[in-house]
């Protein structure tokens, strides 16, 4: 296979390869991803990635309760040629709360965190400026290399922008894929405008735009997975470019995502997924297909919004409930 291209994290940051892996999966009951067997499987899976020359990848302390963190972390080990991202969640925003997170994640992975990153915007009652400044501290104590958010819209982000001290914010992850498209409308614009860097989660819409059939709960329970797996225009498209190319839907969704100059963390269950993510890493599409793509997905610039929403609806539970209700593992 070809060499797997690379890019930057924001204006000043490492270079990283232009499709990272999610770990969502590894440990998740929403993935029936606890078996002994799959785990096996996730951990061949990165070693495989690795092999291919994948060095970014992404979890979170509240992935399988923190089993996700571990798995990456005993797999790839300390090795400097890897960035790993990890996510605090988002109903903690004290200092104290957020440092104290970003040490366990710091333990159960075993190794120094490349970008430490606020999984989602804090309660409503909460400054954000206290998010930043807990980052910007994790930084100055040595717990993490660089800053970035999850889940932040426009307005969230140019507060946090304004809270900065000392470090550049290099990413936001968001939602974001041909059947998410609402990041272009606002969001990634001003991302761009700053040198952030977009990072896209759910690449793949959980799997409906590689043409999959809900087998999980988390397919079950996603709105974006139900209304791509029954679009039949986008869909087709899909197909009738992955045929002329002689490649996967897959490949085509997540290459359509590195011509936008997103990052993509598709993640997997199988190890065979790894070889799908580097042809999507290495394959141009042309003008033409992405003309196709954009005017086939163009529906799904403002149907789910105007502005970024995604997990919007977190501010308005207090901290305490959220805590409670993902201590049941997600």
């Amino acid at each position: 296979m070809k060499e797997v291209p690379t890019t930057r994290l924001g204006r000043r940051g490492p270079r990283v390869s232009v499709i990272g892996v999610g770990l969502w999966q590894a440990g998740s009951i929403l993935w029936n991803a606890r078996s002994r067997e799959t785990l096996l499987e996730i951990r061949r899976g990165l070693l495989r990635a690795l092999e291919y020359g994948i060095n970014f990848f992404d979890t979170a302390e509240i992935y399988g309760r923190g089993l996700s963190e571990k798995i990456l972390g005993e797999t790839i080990g300390k090795r400097d040629d890897v960035i790993v991202a990890t996510k605090v969640a988002g109903y903690r925003w004290t200092r104290w709360d957020i440092l104290k997170a970003v040490k366990r994640s710091r333990t159960r992975l075993g190794r120094d965190i490349d970008l430490i990153q606020h999984h989602w915007p804090p309660p409503i009652y909460a400054p954000v400026c206290n998010v930043i400044r807990a980052l910007e501290e994790a930084v100055d104590k040595g717990l993490a290399h660089h800053i970035g958010l999850s889940n932040y819209p426009e307005s969230l982000l140019e507060k946090s922008l304004e809270c900065l001290k000392k470090y550049d914010i290099l990413s936001n992850q968001v939602q974001y894929s041909l059947g998410y498209r609402t990041p272009e409308n606002h969001l990634k614009p001003l991302m761009e405008k700053h040198g952030i860097i977009l990072i896209a989660w759910s690449p793949l819409a959980k799997g409906a735009l590689a043409g999959a059939k809900p087998s999980t709960l988390a397919q079950r329970l996603d709105p974006v997975f139900r209304r791509v797996a029954g679009d039949r225009e986008l869909l087709n498209t899909l197909r009738a470019i992955a045929e002329k190319r002689g490649v996967t839907m897959a490949e085509i969704a997540l290459a359509w995502l590195i011509a936008k100059r997103a990052i993509p963390i598709p993640g997997f269950r199988r190890a065979t997924r790894i070889d799908s993510f580097v042809r999507a890493a290495t394959l141009r599409l042309s003008d033409e297909d992405i003309e196709m793509l954009d005017r086939a997905s163009a529906k799904y610039l403002r149907v789910y919004g105007e502005r970024y929403n995604s997990l919007q609806l977190n501010r308005y539970i207090p901290g305490v409930l959220q805590r409670l209700v993902l201590a049941l593992g997600v």
